[in-house]
């Protein structure tokens, strides 16, 4: 009620959580209750194969657009690594698939508890079956690649150094598998993240502008050139705002040889975080 205040004490205990609620009025009058929570099981109770069967077919419905057909990872994380953003328990898990990372492209879900509990034992299930995928090229051999003869370090950032123009790479190992990671070595344009999508702006003086778009609204927009300047134009000063469907980055199958672009891909999948 307006003009009241209200206090909540809180205390877990094994697996509920009781409190005691107190409100107090603006006249000085109180009012007390009690409320018990029960926490949701820290193991997941549904997590036989024909569980994580049911599961599979939940998420080949609605989680591949993002994370591919077998957990590979594109707009989505790779899920086949075995590390999340939010937290791996099963419970951290299910909270994920059923809430949604905020801020994030990732929703929310309105799947039945049952439901979200058996999408929790495929993506475990996933996660296994990454475990077992290996490089079969060189990582120390792919990083000299990457920082001689491909150029990468110009455009990309590994642990703080390097360019802004494209992704940090500096956890791209745990976001993305080596087949993803080839396509995007010899097929750039296939996939590009929101984040780096491609604009030329052709000013009133007929100057093209190209690189990568930062900000946009009605009136104006802000772009990474391709020297990685910050810019930014009033649409009212420019003749035409121009998406691009094309990569800024180069397919590297006609420039690098087989090995190269397989050592270059063990390097990238290396790469997993901060030592």
């Amino acid at each position: 009620a307006e003009g009241s205040t209200y206090y909540l004490d809180l205390k877990v205990e094994g697996d509920q959580i009781t409190g005691a609620t107190r409100r107090r009025a603006s006249d000085g009058s109180e009012q007390t209750g009690k409320l018990t929570l029960k926490r949701g099981p820290e193991k997941n109770p549904f997590d036989t194969a024909a569980d994580a069967a049911v599961g599979q077919r939940y998420f080949l419905g609605h989680c591949v657009h993002c994370h591919g057909p077998e957990g590979e990872g594109g707009r989505g994380i790779n899920l086949t690594v075995g590390r999340y953003r939010m937290g791996g328990s099963d419970q951290e898990l299910f909270r994920t698939i059923r809430r949604g990372i905020p801020g994030s492209e990732m929703p929310g879900t309105e799947f039945s508890e049952k439901d979200t509990w058996r999408l929790v034992a495929f993506v475990r299930r996933l996660a296994r079956a990454g475990a077992e995928e290996k490089a079969s090229g060189d990582p120390d051999a792919g990083r000299r690649v990457y920082e001689s003869r491909g150029g990468c370090a110009q455009c990309h950032m590994v642990r703080g150094s390097g360019g802004a123009l494209g992704p940090d790479l500096t956890e791209i190992g745990l976001r993305r598998s080596l087949r993803f990671l080839e396509q995007a070595l010899t097929d750039p344009g296939a996939y590009v993240p929101e984040d780096y999508r491609t604009v030329t702006v052709v000013t009133r003086a007929g100057r093209e502008v190209m690189g990568v778009r930062l900000n946009e609204d009605d009136y104006s927009i802000q772009l990474r050139d391709l020297d990685q300047t910050m810019r930014s134009f009033l649409k009212s000063d420019a003749r035409a705002v121009r998406p691009e469907k094309r990569s800024l980055m180069p397919a590297y199958g006609s420039t690098l040889s087989g090995r190269e672009i397989q050592d270059v891909v063990a390097y990238l999948s290396s790469l997993r975080g901060k030592p």
